[in-house]
C-alpha cells in the first residue's frame, strides 16, 4: 500500500478522541434529559430578560438590536488611526475601540529611552491630549461608542474635553473603559510582571518585597478614592458611561481556562464593590457601570456556556453578596475579543476561520459588544485588508447566518444547559476559594494565582507535544515553510519614517510650550493627589490644557503617592 492510501485509509477511520472541553471539564459521549433533570428552569435558567439572566440580558436579544461591532484598532501614530477609524466606519463599523501602544500602557512618553523600539508597534501612542484629538477628528462622540483600551491618565479628561469643545453633553457620551479599576497588587503577577508593575506605579526592584507590598497597600487605598471619586462623577453626569471595565481576555490569554478567566475577575469586582461599598456608595449605582472584556476561543460550545454561566453567577452573586435590587446591576454586560492567543503565524491564512468560530461562540453566547481577531495579528498590526475581512465576518454572523434571530439559540440542549450548570459550579468555587483567602489581592500575594497560572501553562505545553490538543498547522497539518502562503502582513512594518517624525513633533511640543503653565498644572495635580482632593479628574483636564503629557501626568500622581517620578529610574522631574 502506498504512504498516499495509508494516509487516506487511516483519515478515513479518523475519530474524536478528545474526551474534554479546551479547558478541561470532561464531556460524556452523549447528553440526555437525565442530565439535566435537576436543573429547575425558573430558578436556574429563566427567560431571556429576566432573572437569573442565564439566557441573556434583554428579552428580544438582537432582535431588539444588534450587538455593536467594534475592530480594535491603533496604528502607528494618531493620524493613521483616525484614517483606519474612518475606513471602518465607512465599511459599516458600529462603535469604535482605541488600543494604546506600550509605551502609553506604562503609562511614559514617545521619547523614553525606554520606548525606543516600542512606539506605533502595537498600538497608537498618545501623549497629548492634542493625540486624542487627532484619534477621533471627525467623529461625533454623540454618535458613535467608543471603547478606549488606553491606560493613559490622559484619554478620559482628553475625551471630555472634546465633547465640550464638541457641544455634546456629557449625558450623550457612550464609553466604556476609561477608568482603569484599581486592584493594583493583582496586576503585577497576573498580567506578566514588569509592564504591569510599571504601569501601577511600582517600582520594578521592589516588587515582592515587604516594601513593595506597603507600598501597594498605601497605593491601593488613594488608587481606590481616586476610582471613586470618578465614578461618583460619572454617575451623577455620564448615564449612558460604562468607566470600568474588568478585563478577563488578558488572564485568558495566560493560558488558564474559562472557569479562571471570568472567576478571576468576578472576584476583582467583588472585592472592589466591597470597599466601594464600605465608603457608602450604592451598589445600585455602581454595578450598571460595570462591563467586562471576555475572549471567545475555538470551543465554540464551551465559550457560548461560559457566557450563559457568567451571567447566572454574576446575577446571583449580585444579588446575594450586595442584595443588588435593581435589574441594571444584576444584568452583567460584556464585550469579547476573539483569542489573540489562538491565532498562529503558520499558515496565517486559516486564522480567519478560528477567529469566525471564536465569534460565533460569542454571539451564540449573547454579548453585547465584538471585536473579531485580524488573521494577521501574530505577525503584525493587521493590515486593512486583515480588518475588513474580520469586519465583514461579524456582518456575515450577524446577516446571513440566522443565529441573531432568536435569543439564546443554544438553550434547552441537555448538553450546553449540563455544561452551563457545571461552569457555573466550578466559578463558584474559584471565587470562593479567592474569598476565602481575603479576596484577590490576598491570593495574587500568596502566590496562589501565580501557581494556577504556571499549572495551566504546563498542561496546555504537554497537550500540544502529546497532540492531546491539535492545532492545525502547528502540531499537526504542517507544510514546509517556504510553501506558506505569503500574506501582506509578512510585508506590513511599522513605518518607522512616521514614528520618529511624531517623535520630533513632541520633543518640538515640549520645548515650545509655555513651560510655566505645565509647571503650574503638574503642581496642582500632585498635590491634589497627596491630598486626596474629590476632584482629581478636574486637575486632570488642566493638565491636558496646559498641554502636559501622559508621562508627566503619570510621574506628577506617582510623586503625589511618594513614589519617583520616573518608574525606570531613568528621568527627574523637569520642573524643579
Amino acid at each position: 500500500m502506498s504512504k498516499k492510501s495509508q494516509k487516506v485509509k487511516s483519515g478515513y477511520f479518523e475519530k474524536a478522541e478528545r474526551g474534554e472541553t479546551w479547558s478541561g471539564i470532561p464531556v460524556k459521549k452523549v447528553y440526555t434529559p437525565k442530565d439535566v433533570r435537576d436543573i429547575e428552569y425558573a430558578q436556574q435558567v429563566g427567560d431571556p430578560g429576566h432573572f437569573p439572566y442565564t439566557r441573556g440580558i434583554y428579552e428580544d436579544m438582537y432582535r431588539g438590536r444588534l450587538w455593536s461591532r467594534r475592530q480594535i484598532t491603533g496604528c502607528s501614530t494618531p493620524q493613521l488611526t483616525n484614517e483606519r477609524l474612518q475606513y471602518l466606519i465607512s465599511q459599516g463599523e458600529s462603535a469604535i475601540n482605541v488600543i494604546c501602544d506600550q509605551p502609553t500602557q506604562i503609562q511614559i512618553d514617545s521619547d523614553h529611552p525606554w520606548a525606543e523600539g516600542s512606539v506605533g508597534r502595537a498600538g497608537v501612542p498618545i501623549c497629548t491630549m492634542h493625540d486624542v484629538w487627532t484619534i477621533m477628528d471627525g467623529i461625533r462622540l454623540d454618535e458613535t461608542s467608543t471603547m478606549l483600551t488606553a491606560h493613559s491618565p490622559l484619554t478620559l479628561p482628553s475625551y471630555l474635553l472634546l465633547a465640550d469643545h464638541q457641544g455634546v453633553p456629557y449625558s450623550e457620551l457612550r464609553v466604556s473603559g476609561v477608568v482603569t479599576p484599581p486592584t493594583v497588587s493583582a496586576p503585577v503577577c497576573l498580567y506578566g510582571g514588569r509592564l504591569h508593575a510599571d504601569q501601577q506605579g511600582i517600582a520594578w526592584s521592589e516588587v515582592g518585597s515587604d516594601k513593595d507590598r506597603d507600598a501597594m497597600a498605601s497605593m491601593q487605598q488613594k488608587r481606590m478614592k481616586e476610582w471613586a471619586d470618578k465614578l461618583e462623577f460619572i454617575i451623577r453626569n455620564c448615564d449612558k458611561m460604562y468607566p470600568a471595565n474588568f478585563n478577563g481576555y488578558i488572564i485568558r490569554e495566560t493560558g488558564v481556562g474559562a472557569v479562571e478567566e471570568v472567576a478571576w475577575e468576578f472576584a476583582r469586582a467583588f472585592e472592589s464593590f466591597e470597599m466601594l461599598t464600605q465608603r457608602g456608595l450604592d451598589i445600585n449605582q455602581i454595578a450598571p457601570k460595570v462591563s467586562f472584556t471576555f475572549s471567545a476561543m475555538i470551543d465554540i460550545l464551551e465559550e457560548a456556556a461560559k457566557f450563559r454561566a457568567a451571567r447566572r453567577v454574576w446575577a446571583r452573586n449580585l444579588k446575594e453578596k450586595f442584595s443588588a435590587t435593581d435589574t441594571p446591576a444584576l444584568q452583567m454586560k460584556f464585550h469579547v475579543n476573539t483569542a489573540g492567543v489562538m491565532m498562529e503565524r503558520q499558515q496565517p491564512i486559516i486564522n480567519i476561520i478560528r477567529a469566525a468560530y471564536g465569534a460565533l461562540a460569542a454571539v451564540l453566547g449573547g454579548t453585547q459588544s465584538l471585536q473579531v481577531a485580524g488573521y494577521d495579528e501574530a505577525i503584525a498590526i493587521p493590515t486593512e485588508e486583515a480588518a475588513t475581512i474580520a469586519l465583514r465576518t461579524q456582518q456575515i454572523l450577524a446577516y446571513e447566518t440566522g443565529i441573531a434571530a432568536t435569543a439564546d439559540p443554544l438553550g434547552g440542549s441537555y448538553y450546553i444547559e449540563s455544561l452551563t450548570e457545571k461552569l457555573d459550579e466550578e466559578m463558584q468555587r474559584s471565587i470562593d476559594t479567592i474569598e476565602s483567602m481575603g479576596g484577590l489581592t490576598a491570593a495574587v500575594i500568596n502566590g496562589y494565582i501565580d501557581r494556577e497560572m504556571e499549572k495551566a501553562w504546563l498542561k496546555v505545553q504537554q497537550e500540544l507535544e502529546n497532540k492531546e490538543r491539535i492545532i492545525v498547522g502547528v502540531n499537526e497539518f504542517t507544510i514546509p515553510e517556504e510553501e506558506d502562503v505569503d500574506v501582506e502582513a509578512y510585508h506590513h512594518q511599522v513605518d518607522f519614517d512616521l514614528v520618529h517624525r511624531y517623535i520630533d513633533d513632541l520633543k518640538e511640543f515640549k520645548r515650545t510650550r509655555p513651560k510655566a503653565k505645565v509647571k503650574k498644572a503638574l503642581e496642582d495635580l500632585r498635590h491634589a493627589v497627596e491630598t486626596g482632593d474629590p476632584e482629581i479628574l478636574r486637575f486632570e483636564m488642566e493638565c491636558c490644557k496646559a498641554d502636559c503629557t501622559t508621562g508627566e501626568v503619570a510621574g506628577a500622581k506617582r510623586m503625589g503617592v511618594g513614589l519617583p517620578y520616573d518608574i525606570m529610574g531613568v528621568l527627574e522631574y523637569p520642573f524643579g
